[in-house]
């Protein structure tokens, strides 16, 4: 039986390792990945028509918990880059939390765990598959580090492991 523990007694989950993209899902360029796909969990295309220095954004919706006031936001394709733009509605005051919504479906986009700050941390796919593993994360409060910044999903649950196991 192999060990379920690792050095430090923290439970092992498999989670270690490379990911593996095939080069159509995410480009590589001067050291930075590019996400070339974006999916909700219903499949709907979440890359805009909108390029900001010739690349896509990726599209969503966010709302207040109530669903009263909402705005359509694209952020930047670049993973650990923190742009987004309003193209539709107001902004959010800093500090809010919103739901994040696909635009084709509006479905709230699945949460992954919640980020330091308390906040969703929103989960979406980079490929048709729908591989929570290889998907995109992005923290649900407006201001906070994480929030509009990619992160491969992945890189986020390894790191929530690492903090909140025992």
């Amino acid at each position: 039986m192999k060990d379920r523990f690792d050095e430090k007694g923290q439970l092992i989950i498999p989670l270690k390792g490379i990911v593996k993209l095939s080069k159509d899902k995410v480009n590589k360029k001067e050291g930075k990945f590019i996400v070339n796909e974006a999916y909700c969990s219903q499949g709907h295309d979440l890359m805009s028509d909108i390029k900001i220095d010739n690349y896509p954004r990726i599209h969503f919706v966010y709302t207040d918990k109530n669903a009263d006031r909402e705005s359509e936001i694209i952020i930047s394709p670049f993973v650990g880059k923190c742009k987004k733009n309003i193209i539709k509605g107001k902004a959010f005051e800093k500090g809010e939390t919103v739901k994040i919504l696909c635009p084709a479906c509006r479905i709230e986009l699945p949460v992954l765990f919640n980020c330091h700050c308390g906040a969703p941390i929103y989960l979406f796919y980079i490929d048709k598959s729908l591989n929570h593993y290889i998907g995109q994360s992005l923290c649900s409060r407006v201001g906070c580090v994480k929030a509009s910044q990619l992160r491969f999903s992945k890189d986020a649950l390894s790191e929530f492991i690492s903090h909140y196991s025992f």
